[in-house]
């Protein structure tokens, strides 16, 4: 069925109402639930599925593997003071992009907790999550 034929299958709102007005009150009050019901489940769904894809760009939003390594080995050069500047300038391109990714983590991490309607320190501790600690 294409896109035109469902929304022409769709039941006209006007014609919708005009009957609803036409029932009892325990019909209206059975339909109302009936809706409720289906309108509670349709919004539990589009939550899990936002959840889920939530988790899951969270757990992408890292540096590879490769990189990470490679993340340590210039950091433990630059602690030793023992990097050269073709070191340091490739140290700094990977801080960066762990930076923009950790960026990106706490912003899907926010949203993650709006929607568990929680807060972010509160979600955080409930995946095992620390948060750095600067000061």
């Amino acid at each position: 069925m294409s896109k035109i034929q469902q929304i022409q299958s769709i039941p006209d709102i006007k014609a919708l109402l005009a009957a609803a007005t036409a029932m009892k009150i325990q019909e209206l009050e059975s339909l109302m639930r009936e809706l409720n019901g289906v309108l509670h489940q349709k919004k539990s769904k589009d939550k899990t599925n936002r959840e889920k894809e939530l988790l899951r760009l969270i757990n992408e939003a890292i540096l590879d593997k490769e990189k990470r390594e490679r993340y340590w080995q210039l950091a433990l050069l630059l602690e030793e003071g023992t990097m050269t500047a073709a070191e340091h300038t490739e140290f700094m391109h990977l801080v960066g992009q762990e930076e923009l990714l950790r960026n990106a983590r706490v912003k899907l991490l926010i949203e993650l907790a709006q929607l568990r309607n929680m807060a972010l320190p509160q979600l955080m501790e409930e995946m095992g999550l620390n948060s750095a600690n600067h000061g």
